[in-house]
């Protein structure tokens, strides 16, 4: 099994900015990017992966999400 993860806490260290940096950049609401950084949110909106796309000029997709294997507990 495979989770989505979103490189919140990397690009705001790379970037240099805090949650509420990025929630004026982006618009997004700074409870969500909490939730978003601490993979406490369970879904993505794709348009939140645009606006920081957008908001840190950001061109490859990987730079923001990557996918983790995870182990499920059953032995395929």
């Amino acid at each position: 099994m495979v989770k989505v993860e979103i490189l919140l806490n990397e690009l705001l260290n790379r970037y240099n900015l805090s949650i509420n940096q990025l929630h004026l950049l982006t618009g997004i609401r700074r409870a969500t990017l909490s939730e978003l950084a601490s993979g406490k949110r369970q879904r993505v909106q794709l348009e939140h992966i645009e606006k920081i796309a957008g908001a840190l000029e950001i061109g490859d997709i990987n730079e923001i999400i990557t996918l983790r294997k995870i182990d499920d507990g059953y032995c395929h």
